[in-house]
């Protein structure tokens, strides 16, 4: 493991991207919780530089900064001959003259829709089928023609998106490492009115265990099972940015293996994939121990990568704090302060890893590459150099290599080849019916018989003559096959087409993945779909199915995925936002009072006990002594009430004392704007500030 770049090259690191020439671009994100409070996270000091290794001895030894000024940028994406980009809540393109910034266009004005950074999209991921996907987002992007295309997806994940060889995708929230589709995106979404629920977001790793090197502070270590005897964190809450590895210097065992971060152990865990009936499971490599852990407790990897060289790359944000402030409890706060993380900032680092020294390896610089060297390196061993071979000529629309990508995809030795460069010819428009008919001729392997059913839809002028390919495909009986064959043939309305498609259905109507598939491709005939079911079967899943989307139809209820219109915020980001604009002065950024001024939240029972108690204490304000966890406060000030503010609403009301409960105490328990709104009503014509006494009658 060896440091490819460090501070003071870097300042807070949050994402990176290698380009053709190696070089590596970064996402710096200095404003993310700069001290304990929060403060000033709308700064606009965010930055995206690029690092050049100029001695080529394997470090970083320059910094450029290309891009400056930006709000919580979280991502970025070299792309189409420019660089994609996040900056605030917009997705931004820039065209690129290498270092320097020619134009910019605004892709999306909704890259974020709203919630906390924990929570916003990020992690743009250039996949096979020539789409552009985030983590935690239901947008996907593409560049055709000099204009951006932007189609609804499945929400994926909340931070982190990677994707094996063969095109599925991974990714994984705080507490689940590691999750997975079961098809290729938005190929189980074409029936608007059925929820997916077997072929996305599926919980792969059959364990979550830790084995963390020190006890470390983690936001709610409070809580029954978080902590083991000694203080360290026993299962993931922050698991973020999983890989699958696709290199070769860490040995073939590793090969397509997973990997996922936990910054708030200070360790990066491994997985193996393991395939079963077309379903993966992820099982820890090792019994006790883990594949990456640190003794120091600001080692902060948030995001992984496949190298150039081979290798895996770590990204190490290298700060004390990764909690959010609005997210925050007072015990994490206090854990902080205890061990002095929060004075922590200012680093960053990027590491490589391999089995060897001498497995280290070089990076390429392919800046000289012609089309042709591209077209030549789509049938390399490598996964990274076919992947970037394929968006570079995507890129270049180089549509002079045509004639070599087809010579690739014919090569049925090499189906990897094969795929990336029937892609390729997808992203080039450039596929044709004979292409796809000798193709079909003698492809053998499954992934390529998925791509090709898929790519049979655009050619309808030869669709009976396809039909005696797919009965070949069928034959094989292979899961991944069937579910692309159920989507296609459910399109087609040609008798021998219909006859194959109950040939499958017959032997898969009662495994969920493949009913989904069914029902995906069958948009518009569900009811004649049950009704044929219903007169050659008593029972099965598929009609169950069925009979749920039809119901969905006929309610109008859309559940597919759906391009997001407006913007919202998170109620514990929102109500961060109120408590730091009415309540802090007072109480302070940490809620332990200001002396004669404000009693402290942390551990009062005003906050974390009866709810109702709080929200006639906040709308109608309190005067006199008041008692707080044990402790008596005369007071000779009074809390004024809120409820006659213009400003706030019953939904803003029930988000700041969401935020207060989450930060100042134990307690879950929910508060809605229904509640505020019941004792608004009950108090409407109150004028008197409430008295503790009359306050604890309620």
């Amino acid at each position: 493991m060896t440091a490819v770049a460090a501070e003071p090259l870097l300042d807070s690191p949050v994402a990176m991207q290698f380009d053709a020439r190696g070089r590596i671009w970064v996402v710096e994100l200095p404003g993310y919780m700069r001290d304990i409070d929060g403060a000033d996270e709308e700064k606009a000091d965010g930055k995206i530089v690029l690092l050049a290794d100029n001695n080529k001895d394997g470090r970083m030894d320059s910094r450029r900064i290309v891009i400056d000024s930006l709000i919580a940028p979280r991502t970025l994406l070299p792309a189409y001959g420019g660089l994609l980009y996040s900056n605030g809540t917009s997705l931004w393109w820039a065209e690129l003259k290498d270092t320097e910034v020619l134009r910019t266009e605004l892709v999306d004005s909704l890259y974020v829709i709203g919630g906390n950074i924990e929570h916003q999209p990020n992690n743009l991921f250039y996949h096979l089928d020539n789409w552009i996907y985030s983590a935690n987002a239901t947008v996907r992007y593409r560049r055709k023609n000099g204009q951006w295309l932007r189609e609804a997806t499945a929400f994926r994940g909340q931070w982190g998106l990677t994707s094996d060889i063969d095109g599925r995708l991974y990714y994984n929230n705080n507490s689940l490492p590691i999750a997975t589709d079961y098809a290729m995106p938005n190929q189980l979404t074409h029936n608007v009115h059925q929820k997916v629920r077997y072929g996305h977001n599926q919980a792969i790793a059959t364990s979550s265990r830790l084995f963390a090197y020190q006890a470390t502070a983690v936001n709610r270590g409070y809580i029954d099972g978080v902590l083991d005897d000694s203080g360290k964190v026993q299962s993931f809450t922050s698991a973020c940015s999983p890989l699958i590895y696709n290199g070769s210097s860490l040995g073939s065992d590793f090969f397509q293996n997973a990997f996922v971060c936990a910054p708030e152990a200070n360790l990066v865990k491994r997985y193996i994939l393991i395939e079963k009936d077309g379903k993966k499971i992820a099982e820890p490599a090792y019994e006790n121990s883990e594949f990456l852990v640190s003794r120091e407790e600001t080692f902060r990897p948030v995001n992984l990568y496949n190298g150039p060289d081979g290798t895996l790359y770590v990204l190490d944000m290298r700060k004390g704090i990764i909690q959010h402030r609005a997210y925050m409890t007072s015990y994490l706060r206090e854990k902080i302060l205890e061990r002095g993380l929060e004075k922590v900032r200012g680093r960053g680092r990027i590491y490589r890893v391999a089995a060897t020294a001498q497995q280290l390896g070089t990076v390429t610089d392919y800046s000289q590459f012609t089309a042709t060297d591209w077209a030549g390196l789509l049938a390399a061993s490598s996964a990274y150099q076919r992947r970037l071979a394929q968006q570079q000529l995507i890129a270049e629309q180089a549509v002079g290599a045509k004639e070599a990508i087809k010579e690739i995809a014919l090569n049925n030795a090499n189906p990897y080849g094969q795929l990336h460069a029937l892609w390729t010819l997808e992203g080039l428009s450039a596929l044709d019916a004979m292409l796809w008919k000798s193709v079909s001729e003698k492809a053998t392997a499954a992934i390529v018989h998925e791509t090709l059913i898929r790519f049979s839809a655009f050619f309808p002028e030869i669709e009976s003559g396809q039909i005696s390919y797919f009965q070949k495909a069928a034959a094989l009986k292979n899961v991944q096959i069937d579910q692309q064959l159920l989507i296609r043939l459910g399109q087609m309305n040609l008798p021998a087409a219909q006859e194959l498609f109950w040939e499958i259905i017959e032997r898969r109507k009662n495994n969920p993945l493949l009913c989904e598939a069914i029902i995906s491709g069958s948009a518009g005939k569900e009811e004649a779909l049950l009704q044929k079911l219903q007169s050659i079967s008593q029972t099965d899943s598929l009609q169950s199915f069925l009979r749920t989307v039809i119901n969905n139809k006929r309610e109008n209820r859309i559940e597919g995925p759906q391009l997001p219109r407006i913007f919202y915020q998170d109620n514990r980001t929102a109500g961060f936002a109120l408590y730091s604009k009415h309540c802090a002065s007072c109480h302070g950024m940490d809620g332990k009072g200001n002396g004669n001024l404000a009693p402290p939240l942390v551990d009062s029972e005003y906050v974390s006990e009866s709810k109702d108690r709080l929200i006639l204490l906040t709308l109608n304000g309190i005067k006199g002594p008041i008692t707080v966890n044990g402790k008596r406060y005369e007071l000779n000030l009074f809390m004024p009430g809120i409820k006659n503010n213009p400003e706030l609403t019953d939904k803003d009301i029930a988000d700041l004392l969401v935020f207060l409960r989450n930060s100042f105490s134990f307690s879950d328990t929910h508060i809605s704007e229904a509640d505020v709104a019941k004792w608004r009503e009950a108090t409407k014509d109150r004028t008197k500030l409430f008295t503790e006494e009359e306050l604890l009658q309620y």
